[in-house]
């Protein structure tokens, strides 16, 4: 996913950051937090917490069609080194060499295999999964390059796969899991998005006190989807064909202390917003007050595989007080959903389907049926027209209200200065995003 970060200066940060042996005990899931600054750290299960960190996975579970009662997970045993993954680690930072040189250190930790036993002894059709979590405290610094880090980073990754192999979840679309996490009270989520359907990240109960700290559980529900993927150079325009296709769910919770939140403006505080989709990449979602839209760009091939036609899907879910600080509207009023698709080329998009309905405290609105690479997607909710009735009946839940067409709008194309470090790159287009790694330059 393309995320937008800050830029630290390699100097400072060295001086501020640095870890040193004093500050961390090694462990199975890679450096603990002793004293000092915080670090990342794989996510294991509770059960085999060994390096006793505050937050771990309670539990997992998959319900492998509507209806059925859940499947609880029990762990194989089987451990992965994240470190087998050239870019996921532990406290991943810059070292300082004895020519005074810099490089990125990586101390590797945990991921765990978990299984899904039924009561008459066989196993669920979903076989076995490995959870590639992670947490990473606010303050807690993380870095692409030797100069480019990020102390302002307050997420949760939960990146579900199958142990397989890639295609194991191809023809498995109905299952769902739910992941349940044990979490300090302080962090509170701010926005969650990622590759995947039917998803809903709530707090579940409260637990007791761990270490002195408040503590609850964060509850995930999700599902895979399939997502079309190819190589796509760093800045650059997604690849016109894919190459692959993935069958995984994941999903990135993310705090309300990482600084990926204030693009939603001043309701970002609230928390809660959740974007997920079948995209490659998605930039986080925007808020426009001219507009009063939440403006999310999509970027993932234009075919797939096959060379068939790539079309999108996006969950856009909005918390009642949300809804409420952007628009100005209670969830409990006659509502509808409106979605607005662009394109940089001025092409207009394919006939799509869009649904807005009450889910409990959300409004969630699926849209589907869009052509890719790279859509500009922008969602209001509004005050839906009222339909005069001799016998109104309330209902907590109102039924789904489809839109068969949207419309492309007429904008024209503007250019933004992007930096990265020194240098400046030139971005065109009608709505201009800064690629990964570069920021608006002001």
């Amino acid at each position: 996913m393309l995320k937008i970060w800050r830029v630290l200066i390699s100097t400072i940060f060295l001086l501020v950051f640095l870890p040193t042996s004093a500050i961390y005990a090694a462990s199975e899931q890679g450096p603990k937090l002793v004293s000092g600054a915080p670090v990342r750290h794989t996510l294991v299960s509770c059960a085999t917490n060994n390096a006793e960190a505050l937050t771990c996975i309670e539990s997992i579970a998959v319900i492998e069609k509507p209806g059925d009662e859940p499947i609880m997970g029990k762990l194989t045993g089987r451990k992965i080194l994240s470190g087998n993954d050239g870019r996921i680690g532990d406290s991943e930072r810059p070292v300082l060499l004895a020519n005074g040189a810099t490089e990125i250190s990586v101390t590797p930790g945990n991921y765990e295999e978990w299984t899904f036993p039924k009561a008459d002894g066989t196993s669920s059709k979903i076989g076995d999964v490995i959870i590639a979590s992670e947490f990473q405290p606010y303050k807690a610094t993380w870095c692409w390059t030797a100069d480019q880090c990020s102390s302002d980073r307050e997420e949760y990754t939960l990146p579900l796969q199958s142990s397989q192999g890639p295609d194991a979840w191809k023809n498995n679309s109905d299952f769902v899991f739910v992941v349940t996490i044990r979490a300090p009270q302080t962090f509170e989520f701010g926005e969650i998005s990622g590759s995947a359907k039917n998803a809903s990240v709530v707090y579940g109960k409260d637990l007791p006190d761990f270490k002195g700290v408040a503590m609850r559980q964060i509850v995930a529900t999700f599902s895979p989807i399939a997502t079309a993927r190819g190589v796509q150079s760093g800045g650059g325009a997604p690849p016109e064909k894919a190459t692959f296709t993935t069958y995984n769910a994941n999903l990135w919770i993310y705090g309300l202390n990482n600084d990926i939140t204030k693009f939603l403006g001043p309701c970002a505080k609230l928390g809660g917003v959740q974007v997920v989709s079948n995209a490659m990449h998605s930039v986080d979602p925007v808020w426009d007050p001219a507009t009063e839209t939440i403006k999310v760009r999509l970027e993932t091939p234009h075919l797939k595989p096959d060379g068939e036609l790539n079309l999108g899907y996006l969950e856009v879910r909005i918390p009642r007080k949300s809804a409420i600080c952007m628009w100005g509207l209670d969830l409990d009023g006659s509502i509808k959903a409106s979605v607005s698709i662009t394109y940089d080329d001025g092409s207009a998009p394919s006939v799509a389907t869009v649904i807005g309905k009450r889910v409990e405290n959300d409004y969630l609105i699926i849209t589907s049926g869009f052509h890719f690479s790279s859509p500009n997607v922008a969602i209001k909710i509004t005050q839906a027209a009222a339909t005069p009735t001799t016998s109104p009946t309330p209902s907590a839940s109102p039924s789904p209200v489809p839109t068969t067409k949207v419309i492309a709008a007429k904008k024209r194309k503007t250019t933004i200065s992007c930096i990265k470090g020194k240098t400046v790159r030139k971005v065109s287009g009608l709505t201009p995003v800064c690629p990964k790694g570069y920021f608006l330059k002001n």
